[in-house]
């Protein structure tokens, strides 16, 4: 699959429910770890990988951002792996935010933010998947966000959400698997 062709698995403004607008994804990364739990540092440093496409076996990336005059976010991050590194990334994750209650991270802007996990669940889209559920607070402000991970033969798409509604997240997850499965050929 060409550049483009992988491009095109990328959640798009019309998939969205409500009135978003794309923006430059890099403004948004390069979260650090600071302090809690030690899984923590570990979906830290392997979400920076995803956001960047920068992990060793990454053969392919793509990434969009969008966000609407209310404070709704959805990030999308789609990275293609060789050598049977998709399902060593996935069960990583899984194993980092199964074990993560909190931890403490700093933002590019310098703000940081207590992270606590609210649930994790299965969800039935691709050849393994999860939703989990995160509140986030700094300060006197509190945002809830959910992640849907889901691996698709060697390829990973995390769909990270702060929108209102659990069930939008679901449904752009179900999206973004289907463009992998339309352009690869699998069910």
């Amino acid at each position: 699959m060409d550049d483009t062709a992988f491009q095109a698995l990328l959640l798009r403004e019309e998939d969205l429910e409500e009135s978003f607008f794309g923006e430059e994804p890099s403004a948004a990364y390069d979260p650090t770890f600071v302090s809690g739990d030690e899984s923590g540092r570990t979906i830290v440093d392997l979400t920076n990988m995803l956001t960047h496409g920068t992990h060793p076996e990454a053969t392919q990336h793509a990434s969009a951002l969008f966000t609407n005059v209310v404070g709704s976010v959805i990030f999308h991050h789609v990275t293609r792996f060789g050598q049977q590194a998709c399902r060593q990334v996935f069960e990583e994750i899984s194993a980092a935010v199964r074990d993560c209650t909190h931890y403490r991270m700093e933002l590019n802007d310098g703000v940081q933010l207590d992270i606590t996990k609210v649930g994790m669940e299965p969800i039935s889209v691709g050849d393994g998947s999860f939703m989990v559920r995160w509140l986030s607070t700094v300060e006197h402000f509190r945002i809830e966000t959910a992640w849907v991970l889901v691996m698709k033969d060697d390829i990973l798409s995390l769909v990270n959400t702060r929108v209102p509604d659990e069930s939008e997240t679901r449904r752009l997850a179900r999206i973004a698997v289907d463009r992998v499965s339309d352009l690869t050929g699998t069910p």
